[in-house]
């Protein structure tokens, strides 16, 4: 049978096919692996997998790559970026390396309102530039499926302006792109906190609602210095109303009550979680929320990473994802993401690779095509051929390694 692309022989072919849904306990580690394997593709999905020889044998194609060398995993997932963004804040990098905090710099103006700022003052057109720059950035680094905060506009045009850029970086890349607003990351200093509370409801999600963008979820910062848990039910819940899933931004410093807020109100994801605890494990494990981890935030900021191996004992699904932000994660790269979590949350290879395909799709639920994140039989043919033999080397040169080819909907990206 003559098929659109074959590659076979694979070394280590990691397919994540099993149970629908997102993976949880001893299934948190099955990715499903075949050694000297081959995969069909045709028509932009994954047409199916077996040994090599088979499908050598019984397919044909004038497209067969070899990956004898190779591991072959689905295109990562990365569950939480903040993509969109104007400005500089090396300052903030620079100024933490003597000793001020994050949320002192915040406090004092910097932080996400220097990058307000910037963004606001931001061409639409450079926003969409600089984001499809960031897009490249992140596919070459094996990132096939993102989620996109917009996030720092904080004002109905500075929304609106990024809301336009994505829409715009969407029809010119074939990068999957789940949109996700968030108005209520921080509280401009132009605005009374009160008044800026009821414009989101009122004005800034009916906007972003009905916006050529597309997003599908409506995510809050409840976090001290941000929003409270109340103010974030409100917003959460204007959001549903308008058809948005609810996310959180929970416990990143402080412990609130936003994770058991997010599983109350059947949020797609809680993430950072870096100061959560037992109760807020057992929270989510008897969810269907997924916590999203990114220890690349914890690495940047010097805090301490979040409880990642408790939360899969727990019975959590637990994603990852690299908060790739210009102000707490300057980090693109879902492998580096993989590499931390392993040598900082001692999850094992397969843990993290489970957190950062299949997982990481569960929290971005009806965004994305069903299937993203596996390569089972009739999934999008998104995936990555890695110059590494085992998922353990690929995983230990985190630092630096890249696929060497990249696939998405069956072509080469």
């Amino acid at each position: 049978m003559k098929v659109d692309l074959i590659i076979a022989p694979i070394r280590e072919l990691h397919t994540l096919q099993g149970r629908s849904g997102p993976r949880r306990g001893r299934d948190h580690g099955d990715t499903g692996v075949i050694r000297d394997a081959g995969i069909v593709v045709n028509d932009g999905h994954v047409a199916s997998i077996g040994p090599a020889h088979e499908i050598l044998r019984e397919h044909s194609s004038e497209l067969v790559v070899d990956a004898s060398k190779s591991v072959v995993t689905p295109g990562l997932v990365d569950c939480h970026t903040h993509l969109v963004w104007a400005g500089d804040r090396s300052e903030d990098f620079v100024r933490r390396s003597s000793g001020i905090s994050y949320e002192q710099i915040a406090a004092e103006g910097g932080g996400i309102l220097s990058t307000m700022r910037a963004t606001r003052e931001a061409s639409v057109e450079d926003l969409t530039d600089s984001l499809l720059s960031r897009i490249e950035l992140i596919r070459s680094l094996g990132t096939t499926t993102c989620e996109i905060k917009a996030s720092y506009g904080l004002s109905p045009e500075g929304c609106r302006n990024e809301l336009d850029a994505i829409a715009a970086a969407k029809s010119k890349t074939n990068l999957r792109i789940a949109v996700t607003f968030m108005a209520a990351h921080a509280y401009p200093p132009d605005r009374p906190q009160e008044d800026f509370v009821e414009l989101i409801r009122s004005e800034l999600l009916p906007m972003a609602a009905g916006h050529p963008a597309g997003p599908s979820f409506n995510d809050v910062f409840c976090e001290v210095g941000a929003f409270d848990v109340e103010t974030t039910e409100l917003i959460l819940r204007a959001g549903i109303e308008l058809g948005l899933t609810p996310k959180v931004h929970a416990d990143e410093f402080n412990v609130l009550g936003g994770v058991e807020l997010g599983c109350r109100l059947g949020a797609a994801s809680c993430d950072h979680l870096l100061a959560s605890g037992a109760h807020q494990f057992r929270t989510l494990a008897e969810s269907s929320t997924v916590a999203v981890v990114m220890p690349g935030t914890a690495h940047y900021l010097g805090k301490p990473y979040a409880d990642a191996r408790a939360m899969i004992d727990t019975g959590c699904a637990v994603a990852l994802g690299t908060d790739f932000n210009p102000g707490s994660s300057m980090i693109p790269s879902m492998p580096f993401v993989l590499g931390l979590a392993v040598s900082k949350m001692k999850l094992t290879p397969e843990e993290a690779l489970v957190a950062a395909t299949v997982n990481a799709a569960a929290a971005l639920p009806d965004a994305i095509p069903e299937g993203v994140g596996t390569l089972a039989p009739g999934a999008p043919a998104d995936l990555c051929l890695w110059p590494a033999r085992t998922l353990g080397e690929m995983v230990w040169q985190y630092t630096f390694i890249r696929p060497t080819q990249v696939f998405i909907g069956g072509r080469a990206a």
